[in-house]
């Protein structure tokens, strides 16, 4: 069984704008029945609309990022009006681009509030940066460096722009609360951060939908056989997704496998990642995680005997 997809929560806070009880918005986003691209309605706590600031992020406009430093920029200002409901929307595409991202966000860190991540501070978000001795892709990605995302828009062709990505989002996000783990033991930071995208996006390709020319080979898909050659990163998110599809429950396994990252430290491999969450589980449970870890993972796990 999958949880619903984040954009599919119904009203996730949106308290942005001015005045005190203006606390919903109207910005781009994907259909919760649909899942097609369009303008949805949705609620986030304590964020300024105008200026595009609240508890997920703060949005800069006109910044510079260079050797890892955030340098120059402002905030935005953006024009609000009231839609028929109440609801504010911005009045130009930039700003709108601008509330559509910071949303997604939102939506990201209520669901790793819900699997017990760390409360972090707001982020800056470097909208169309000036990049001199970086690249940043398309969508919101997070720069570990400067503790910071950038936000460029894209990419062209895709299904569902990057930004928009409600797994993606959880992605990048979930490299932050994990960013000292991304120093020691990259790979494992990675992998639990593609597993948790997929997790809160119920669906194992979910990066596939932001290509620019999809995924025809179903190379980006979480939930079919690896290919030896795949990274260590990407055999931990099958692992976990495979798990996580055959528990049942993916909220109590993002759960399980948060915990797990925070306590891997500095011991190596994926299998020791896996058995950390092994660990967590009891008698038919265990058994069934360390059956679905071994046949995706070469190697002893110590938990499972």
């Amino acid at each position: 069984m999958r949880i619903l997809p984040l954009l599919a929560i119904a009203s996730v806070a949106l308290a942005c704008g001015p005045g005190p009880s203006a606390s919903r918005a109207v910005v781009p986003g994907l259909d919760p029945l649909s899942g097609a691209l369009s303008s949805v309605e949705v609620e986030l706590p304590g964020c300024d609309f105008a200026s595009v600031k609240g508890p997920a992020a703060q949005v800069l406009v006109g910044g510079a990022l260079e050797n890892g430093r955030v340098s120059g920029g402002g905030a935005p200002d953006c024009l609000l009006r009231r839609t028929a409901s109440g609801a504010f929307i911005a009045t130009s595409a930039r700003c709108s681009s601008f509330l559509g991202a910071y949303a997604s966000l939102e939506h990201a860190r209520q669901f790793l509030l819900s699997a017990g991540a760390e409360a972090l501070s707001p982020a800056l978000v470097l909208a169309d940066p000036s990049l001199r001795n970086e690249e940043a892709p398309a969508g919101v990605r997070y720069v570990p460096g400067a503790d910071c995302f950038t936000l460029l828009a894209g990419p062209a062709g895709a299904r569902v722009p990057a930004a928009l990505n409600p797994g993606a989002a959880v992605r990048e996000l979930a490299r932050r609360q994990l960013r000292s783990l991304l120093e020691t033991r990259p790979a494992e930071a990675e992998g639990v951060a593609l597993f948790l995208g997929a997790a809160a996006s119920g669906d194992p390709a979910y990066l596939a939908s932001s290509e620019s020319q999809g995924d025809p080979r179903g190379e980006l898909d979480l939930a079919r056989p690896l290919p030896s050659s795949a990274n260590a990163s990407s055999v931990v998110a099958s692992a976990l997704w495979a798990w996580s599809e055959s528990s049942g429950d993916a909220l109590a396994a993002s759960r399980a496998v948060l915990a797990a990252a925070r306590a891997l430290g500095d011991r190596e491999g994926p299998a020791q990642l896996l058995s950390l969450v092994a660990a967590q589980l009891d008698g038919a449970e265990r058994d069934q995680a360390c059956a679905v870890f071994r046949a995706r993972v070469q190697g002893t796990i110590p938990a499972c005997p």
